[in-house]
């Protein structure tokens, strides 16, 4: 991959212990399942780790690379919201689809898992105002969204952080 694409995040900030980043913009807009870095998952390249997501709500081939081939990644949330979706979807396998399209956009770069490796020791937060409690922490104020998200995108971040970094560690 070249530096072009190389997030800046250690050169900009690195945390200091107790730091929380509460949102994946500016220097850690590379943690956004937005950002444009291409992801290879299951045989199928994505331009976007939210692209990958939705195409691992199907099993159907054709289809993951129809979403594979939509131009944004609100393009590819919105297609995915109307496909017909796996068993299991809901209960597990959407956790286990996201942890793997993470572990795909980070190990496949040196440069990724050094920019995630960096935000070490900081909690991750993917804080938001479009209510979503599941993946983030909702900030917007709404009666629904004033109690804590479940933040399982930070969450699984982090222990992917801390798997790379105890891989380092052994070598």
């Amino acid at each position: 991959m070249s530096g072009a694409l190389a997030p800046r995040p250690a050169r900009v900030h690195l945390p200091a212990p107790g730091d929380v980043i509460a949102r994946f913009t500016g220097p850690w807009a590379f943690l956004s399942n937005f950002h444009h870095w291409p992801v290879r998952w299951e045989g199928v390249t994505y331009p976007t780790a939210e692209h990958a997501f939705q195409a691992g709500k199907v099993d159907d081939l054709l289809v993951r690379e129809e979403i594979a081939r939509v131009a944004t990644p609100q393009g590819a949330r919105l297609r995915g919201r109307r496909l017909q979706l796996r068993d299991g979807w809901d209960v597990r396998l959407r956790f286990e689809v996201m942890a793997g399209v993470l572990r795909a956009k980070f190990a496949a770069s040196p440069v990724r898992m050094a920019a995630l490796l960096a935000t070490a020791p900081a909690v991750l937060v993917e804080g938001n105002s479009w209510h979503d409690q599941t993946w983030g922490d909702c900030c917007c104020g709404r009666p629904a969204c004033r109690a804590r998200g479940e933040n399982h995108l930070g969450r699984l971040l982090m222990t992917l952080r801390d798997e790379f970094a105890e891989r380092i560690g052994e070598s």
